[in-house]
């Protein structure tokens, strides 16, 4: 088997700790000055924090960069019971990273996929005021808002519903996690995709030996949450700074269910970019410098509104 496991060379993390979340260990990783401007990267389902080894690497100049393994994925906790995948749940599981790693800073964000709609929940929690600078979102739209856009679509709403089939498919498909999907995705599979449907050529897929367990927890999540917000979504609004980074070629996120959020977020910057699903691996670079731009243009907007002392 181990001709199936990334060997690329990765960027390693200067730190790793973990934060005890009620009785739920969580692996945290860290890249960076530990007192610089702390960022928070969550990955998303079947990944692990290795996705972002590159991103944090590059990033590490600036910030003090932290990563964590979500729960039931990588070295954390893997839970039996379903109802603990509830976004509810893994956005308390960030709030507790973030208090353990910066009690007294807020903490700027980016998620990608399932990493983003897990921060959704958070920045739309009314804590997000004082703990999140800024948010960046990948590749994953907020479950409520698509739920109420959808609603306000109707009767147009079947047809966009299988334009975000991807979503709905994999909640179908999470319904039975079992090993029969296990057999069905192994990392081999999970290299053509990347490389088939992402459009791009063989690259580094951060594939984690924990593998087979990261895909039963990314199944327990999506059939947790997927069907449970688009059907019952509610109102979910924040204050945070967001910046969405739309990738237009992605084969499983269509542009158009971001739309869904303008109305109920303050501060929203939309970017499109010219890339695939899996930016964090195949556009580091680009990911990174989206980042610390929208980070750099914030900073500059409150030092513009800052009043100078006489």
């Amino acid at each position: 088997m181990t001709e199936l496991l990334d060997t690329t060379e990765t960027p390693r993390p200067d730190r790793t700790w973990t934060v005890d979340r009620d009785g739920a260990e969580l692996a945290v990783f860290e890249w960076g000055d530990a007192a610089a401007e702390p960022l928070v990267l969550v990955h998303g389902l079947t990944d692990t924090h290795s996705v972002w080894s590159t991103v944090a690497a590059l990033l590490a100049d600036g910030f003090r960069v932290i990563t964590y393994d979500v729960r039931g994925h990588g070295d954390s906790a893997v839970p039996a019971v379903l109802s603990e995948y509830r976004l509810g749940t893994l956005a308390e599981d960030f709030f507790a990273v973030i208090d353990a790693a910066s009690p007294r800073r807020p903490v700027h964000t980016c998620g990608h996929g399932w990493g983003a709609v897990q921060l959704w929940e958070a920045v739309c929690d009314e804590r997000a005021n004082t703990r999140i600078a800024s948010f960046t979102a990948i590749a994953g739209p907020n479950l409520d808002h698509l739920g109420l856009w959808l609603r306000a679509l109707a009767p147009r709403a079947g047809r966009e519903l299988r334009d975000v089939g991807w979503w709905l498919h994999g909640a179908r498909w999470a319904l039975t996690p079992g090993p029969m999907a296990r057999r069905l995705y192994p990392p081999r599979l999970r290299g053509l995709l990347v490389r088939g449907l992402g459009g791009v050529s063989p690259l580094p897929a951060r594939i984690a030996p924990t593998w087979r367990g990261d895909l039963l927890a990314g199944a327990r999540i999506a059939q947790a949450n997927l069907l449970h917000h688009l059907g019952k979504p509610r109102v979910r609004r924040t204050a945070v700074p967001v910046q969405l980074l739309v990738d237009t070629t992605d084969p499983f996120v269509p542009a158009a269910v971001y739309d869904a959020s303008a109305r109920w977020v303050d501060k929203l910057w939309r970017c499109a970019v010219p890339a695939n699903h899996w930016l964090p691996i195949t556009e580091p670079l680009l990911v990174a410098e989206a980042i610390a731009n929208f980070v750099d243009d914030l900073r500059a907007d409150r030092a513009a509104i800052t009043p100078r002392s006489s």
